[in-house]
């Protein structure tokens, strides 16, 4: 076994293992003309978790076009967000009306990754970045057909799995106490944008109202949370933006400010409100337990 896994790595390090000349592989950007089926080789820049069976894939390639395919958790539990992937035999969907571009797997595709010392992994990881302007009209339409993660984590957390809210509250890894979870948005408290953000007195640990007041200023925001998980039943979670201690400092694009008299960030804050409870958009973030109470860190709003 160490031998076969020392020849891989060199083989696969030093050769590029997709042939040259490949009329099967097809561009993304080539895919709307193809008929019937054919390969591709991508890199996953997205994946969402579409219900308990599915993820959705969004994947780019070199020649910058971006798609989407559905795979079913089960026979695919290997993905990875950042993994180079070649996926055998897709068709072009032909019944998507909107300008979201989809591939078909049938029930004899395949999906394959790359092993982490390959050359043809590591040039298209390299060069190939997540492209957001699908998200970014999703988000000025009425109604959005592409879900829109609003976020990013920091690099630390990238393999970090996904925890669902379900599992968060109800049966968490006793282990960490970090956790990486996905989930949208009911409601913000406290309705009133102006309140968000609160004085913090260091001394006393205690905070009050920012009206009239000056110091150092916090977030003090209660994310009520819906999840793939928990959308069935009539329970909501609560998830704190509490940057007291500077965890979750930068998740608003408008630093920690009096609301009260600085209107111009107040609107900021209101917008990214009205972001967070937007139809079909999502929050991917970590969250660290203290005292039964989940905190996010390390993350922040890109949209």
């Amino acid at each position: 076994m160490s031998t076969l896994k020392n020849w891989t790595n060199m083989t696969f390090k030093g050769t590029d293992v997709c042939a040259k000349v490949d009329t099967k592989t097809a561009k993304l950007s080539e895919a709307e003309k193809k008929n019937g089926d054919f390969d591709v080789v991508a890199k996953i820049v997205q994946i969402f978790e579409l219900d308990d069976y599915t993820n959705e894939l969004k994947l780019r390639d070199m020649s910058g076009a971006v798609y989407y395919v559905l795979a079913l958790k089960v026979k695919f539990p290997h993905l990875k967000t950042g993994a180079v992937i070649k996926v055998r035999s897709a068709t072009f969907d032909t019944t998507c009306t909107s300008d979201k571009k989809v591939l078909i797997l049938q029930h004899y595709s395949n999906i394959m990754t790359f092993v982490s010392s390959s050359k043809k992994a590591s040039d298209i990881s390299a060069k190939v970045s997540n492209d957001n302007s699908n998200e970014s009209k999703a988000l000025k339409a009425n109604v959005a057909m592409t879900p829109v993660v609003l976020t990013e984590v920091s690099s630390k957390h990238a393999a970090l799995p996904v925890t669902s809210l379900h599992d968060l509250f109800h049966s968490a890894e006793s282990s960490t106490n970090t956790f990486r979870t996905c989930f949208y948005v009911t409601k913000v408290e406290p309705g009133n944008v102006a309140d968000a953000c609160k004085v913090y007195d260091k001394k006393s640990k205690k905070t009050s109202s920012a009206k009239g007041s000056k110091g150092d200023m916090i977030y003090q925001v209660q994310f009520l949370a819906k999840d793939v998980s928990t959308q069935f039943n009539t329970n909501v979670y609560r998830i704190l933006l509490y940057t007291h201690e500077g965890l979750g400092s930068n998740f608003f694009p408008q630093k920690a400010t009096n609301l009260w008299s600085d209107k111009g960030a107040a609107k900021k804050v209101e917008a990214s409100f009205a972001q967070l409870t937007k139809f079909n958009s999502w929050v991917d973030c970590v969250v660290e337990k203290r005292n039964g109470y989940y905190f996010i860190k390390d993350t922040k709003m890109i949209y």
